[in-house]
């Protein structure tokens, strides 16, 4: 049974928050649109992970066997020892004294050895040990100095340094438990770091998952950045055509700023802003230019004119019919942008255009 001293209040705390990195995750897996639960499941098992090596170092490291059982078997042992001593050197010891004996006659001297005989008679005699004579010199000394400075200097200032000593090593005592308990509860540290170790491990790669499996959904994508379109699809393909909804995330020159962000090129259908560096298409660029530039992701484009975009149209999806014969796609997503209030492109070369995009790589995102 685990003692509920094995873990400081800081060690119960880190267990809490790691048993609610799973429900963080669970929460995230059903919550829709997806938010920040993933993140905060990561922030809470490195935070879990912290307190556990703060318990393990501070509180569990410090925990020592209670040899209080041990201590008291020794105790019992030296006693009989004593005592056992005591029987086999009885009748050494004269139980009836007299009037007239000495002060070591009730001792019965015939049966000692040579040893005991010597300590006995320098005791008679008088001859005190060095030891004993130092320690009444002591005293002595002590009765002598009973001046201010000695009494403080020797009794009241020896117990506030003794006093606080104790203090000290009151304060900074180490946990004691039978050596059952201390097993156990090394045993549940070490689980505690292991368990918090991996779920910061599962925390980072869950993170990295739900950017990838987001990075393509319009209402949960976050950070664009230059990744491989072929990671992202993996996860989540890029739809081949796709309507902005009704309130946008972002304005349409945001979209652009967004796409450019993540490296994708585009080829934008419409009279609003664009930026700089967008080439615009007139009657001197070729089609097949445009579409080449946009499938190896060298440039942007945009169009104003509604016949030139329909024609652009047009021949891209011949040219994609061409590329998905021989399975080819693109390395990056590439965008048609078609911003629009009254389209005058026919529905259904939108509708051809978007199913050559959509085993091609390509995508027709519609702004309206």
């Amino acid at each position: 049974m685990m003692n509920p001293a094995s873990f400081s209040i800081i060690g119960y705390l880190s267990m809490i928050l790691w048993i609610c990195v799973p429900v963080l995750w669970l929460a995230h897996k059903f919550i829709r649109p997806r938010r920040w639960l993933v993140h905060i499941a990561l922030g809470v098992a490195v935070l879990a992970f912290g307190l556990a090596k703060i318990n393990s170092k501070t509180y569990v490291n410090r925990i020592q066997l209670d040899r209080t059982e041990e201590l008291a078997a020794w105790e019992a042992k030296q006693e009989a020892a004593r005592k056992a001593a005591e029987e086999s050197r009885g009748g050494d010891v004269a139980q009836i004294r007299f009037a007239e004996d000495a002060q070591g006659d009730f001792l019965d001297t015939a049966g000692m050895d040579e040893a005991d005989l010597k300590y006995f008679e320098k005791a008679a005699a008088g001859d005190v040990p060095e030891w004993k004579k130092d320690k009444k010199q002591r005293r002595e000394d002590a009765a002598e100095d009973d001046s201010l400075e000695g009494l403080i200097g020797g009794s009241e200032a020896s117990e506030g340094m003794e006093s606080e000593s104790l203090d000290k090593v009151a304060s900074s005592a180490p946990v004691t438990m039978v050596a059952s308990e201390r097993d156990m509860a090394q045993r549940l540290d070490g689980a505690n770091l292991q368990v918090t170790r991996i779920l910061v491990l599962l925390g980072i790669l869950f993170v990295i998952v739900d950017y990838l499996r987001r990075a393509n959904v319009y209402k949960e994508a976050y950070l664009p950045l230059r990744l491989p379109s072929a990671w992202l699809n993996v996860f989540t393909p890029a739809p081949a055509m796709f309507t902005r909804p009704e309130p946008a995330r972002r304005s349409v020159p945001e979209e652009f700023a967004w796409l450019k962000k993540r490296g994708d090129a585009f080829l934008y259908i419409g009279e609003g802003e664009v930026p700089g560096d967008v080439l615009r298409v007139t009657e001197d660029i070729a089609d097949d230019f445009v579409f080449e530039a946009l499938w190896y992701g060298r440039s942007s484009f945009a169009v104003d004119s509604p016949e030139r975009a329909a024609q652009l149209l047009a021949r891209f999806t011949a040219l994609l019919v061409e590329r998905r014969a021989t399975r080819a796609k693109v390395a990056q997503t590439a965008h048609v942008v078609l911003d629009r209030s009254d389209p005058t492109e026919p529905t259904d070369l939108l509708q051809a255009f978007a199913k050559q995009a959509a085993a091609t790589g390509l995508s027709l995102f519609i702004c309206r």
